[in-house]
């Protein structure tokens, strides 16, 4: 009823715990009131509705169902399809195991060469309650590969499997909705950048080789045709078309041109077969709010708003819900669920404003956005579904909430950096950065150097003054990370001409930071953007990698001595190995030379504060200005 507009009897309540179960239920820490029963039995144990929006991609009755997860490709039970290669397409399987690892290594072989992936599991993984695997090894790896993948969808059949999908269908009866899942990516576009492609490299392949992207795309769309056609003559009421929405990563000009159009075809053949179209959009959404409201979607699920992001659960109702224009399936923020990065009282005082905020609470699906982590208190959950039961009757009576004002979601008052170099010599450089002309500022940067212009200056008053123009405009959200990466791109190429220079200059770098992300983490593209920011402005930075031990941190740290330690992590399980890595920079008598500062979704300013880090990077820009106060306060 919530979904299709109507108004139900109360809110309701819809929580995502399944990387909570999956992670609790294998190191058998599963209340004692719910030992030995499954997800959907807690659910129901609790009076909550299933949720069942996103598959299990690792629950499979044959390993062929998730076989092609490299490709973004599936045939769960859950898609009410199957997909099915020609006889010209051969896959050839290698399955290895080291230690806890599992790797599945792909091969497609095609009449016009071979591709593969390669997506791999671990014992930490599986301590976090991952559903899906990491992929190790991408699908593009080089230009031509385009053209052979293209080769491998244009021999693929999707034919109907709607008997598995109604059996699991029946099995969820009235207790939830049996969302079916047509394709996790919003367009063939966005299938390419979500699966084929590292989330950096991405961007590069998008600005230098359009065309056999583009001809890739018009393949893969091949697919989606029939994939459309099949899931909208199934057996569901809601069908799941796009996910993984971010106003850095799908970035309002792209997902316009590159999204939207897919969604509104998508959404309106769903519509006239009478299915509703749900997307999971599940990052910021800050930048996003106007132009998925206007994408055709009829619900966005996952949704996270403030304090874990940066708009308030106020105007998203305001700008979705009350104009009518779609249905909001989320709300409930992931960081209050755990004692690590909220207190009780701060989750009562959410749902105190919450309650009031919503009225009168029309199009609205209380879930957590994204997910329930691992070290929740199990206990929260139920106190919200408690509130609801007492608080959640419609209409909601609308109170004395104030909306909260984005001043206060905004960090202090920020340095802005001048929009044009100073000087005129340096003003064919400066506009090169920004513009990301990474084959031109070369040969003005030599131009420069013939001339007898001091290298240092070149770097200074061209090349750095561009990237704090850069930084700034990301901060605001005037840029986004293509255009980062883009700048940044330009900036090494440059760097390249002038090292030589430089070293005869003796310039030195406005400090030396560590970078990387904590053992048990896979995740890599906010730290990434952190190191790109970071060089950008003058910063001699190592990226160590992701998935380290403690004593890679505090190994590297006695290595490089660096001024700052930068630590990330995108999952709550592996949020300890901060405290952790600082524990052993004390032992080692360590600490009291590097600055410590940690970022990622999860994390927040009071979880930081308690191990004892000395900041926390809510993004990309923040992080910067952080790393240069702490250079300040050590200076």
């Amino acid at each position: 009823m919530a979904m299709r507009g109507e108004t139900p009897d109360r809110i309701p309540y819809v929580p995502r715990f399944d990387l909570w179960y999956n992670s609790n239920s294998y190191r058998g820490t599963l209340p004692m009131r719910h030992q030995g029963r499954t997800h959907d039995e807690i659910a129901r144990a609790e009076g909550w509705a299933l949720h069942k929006v996103i598959p299990e991609l690792l629950e499979v009755a044959d390993p062929r169902e998730n076989l092609t997860r490299g490709i973004g490709l599936y045939s769960l039970k859950e898609n009410g399809y199957r997909i099915n290669f020609s006889p010209n397409i051969k896959l050839e399987v290698q399955k290895s195991r080291q230690g806890g690892e599992e790797s599945t290594r792909v091969e497609y072989h095609t009449p016009k060469g071979v591709v593969s992936t390669k997506e791999v599991i671990n014992e930490e993984m599986r301590q976090a309650g991952v559903s899906i695997t990491w992929v190790q090894e991408h699908a593009i790896k080089r230009p031509q590969d385009y053209e052979i993948w293209a080769t491998v969808f244009e021999n693929i059949t999707v034919t109907p499997d709607y008997d598995r999908y109604r059996a699991w269908q029946q099995r969820i009866g009235d207790d939830g909705v049996a969302v079916l899942m047509a394709t996790f990516s919003a367009s063939p576009i966005h299938h390419i950048q979500r699966d084929f492609l590292d989330a950096t490299e991405f961007f590069f392949h998008y600005s230098d080789h359009q065309r056999e992207m583009r001809r890739l795309a018009e393949a893969i769309g091949l697919v989606y045709e029939q994939i459309l056609k099949v899931v909208a003559d199934s057996p569901a009421e809601v069908v799941l078309w796009g996910a993984n929405y971010d106003d850095m990563i799908t970035y309002p000009p792209y997902f316009r041109k590159e999204m939207t159009p897919w969604l509104r075809k998508a959404s309106e053949y769903l519509a006239s077969k009478g299915k509703l179209l749900i997307c999971h959009c599940d990052g910021e959404n800050q930048g996003l709010i106007d132009v998925i409201a206007d994408s055709g979607m009829h619900v966005a699920e996952a949704v996270c708003c403030a304090p874990m992001t940066k708009q308030p659960i106020d105007l998203y109702y305001e700008r979705w819900c009350r104009s009518n224009k779609l249905t909001l399936m989320g709300g409930l923020v992931q960081s209050l669920l755990s004692p690590a990065t909220a207190s009780l009282d701060d989750l009562n005082s959410y749902l105190d404003h919450f309650f009031k905020a919503v009225a009168p609470g029309k199009r609205l699906i209380m879930s957590v956005a994204d997910t329930t982590p691992p070290n929740a208190d199990f206990d929260r959950l139920v106190l919200v579904g408690e509130r609801i039961e007492k608080e959640g009757r419609l209409p909601l009576q609308a109170g004395a909430a104030r909306p909260l004002g984005q001043e206060q979601l905004k960090a202090a008052a920020r340095r802005v950096a001048p929009e044009v170099a100073d000087d005129k010599t340096f003003k064919a450089v400066h506009e090169d950065v920004l513009s990301g002309n990474h084959a031109g500022i070369k040969v003005r940067v030599q131009e420069l150097l013939t001339q007898g212009v001091n290298a240092t200056d070149i770097l200074n008053k061209g090349m750095l003054t561009a990237m704090e123009v850069i930084s700034g405009r990301f901060r605001d959200g005037r840029v986004f990370i293509p255009e980062v990466l883009m700048s940044a791109r330009a900036m090494n190429e440059a760097l390249a001409a002038l090292e030589p220079h430089l070293a005869k200059e003796k310039k030195g770098a406005s400090g030396k930071v560590l970078i990387g992300t904590v053992r048990g983490d896979l995740h890599d593209i906010g730290k990434n953007m952190v190191a790109t920011m970071l060089r950008g402005v003058g910063f001699k930075v190592i990226d160590l990698g992701i998935n380290l031990r403690v004593e890679d941190f505090v190994g590297s740290v006695e290595k490089h001595r660096p001024d700052i330690l930068g630590m990330s992590a995108l999952l709550t399980t592996t949020m300890p190995e901060m405290k952790k890595v600082i524990d052993l920079l004390v032992v080692r008598g360590l600490r009291n030379q590097v600055k410590v500062i940690v970022g990622g979704a999860p994390v927040n300013e009071k979880f930081a504060r308690d191990i004892g880090a000395d900041g926390y990077g809510a993004d990309a820009g923040s992080s910067v200005d952080l790393a240069r106060h702490l250079m300040q306060k050590k200076g």
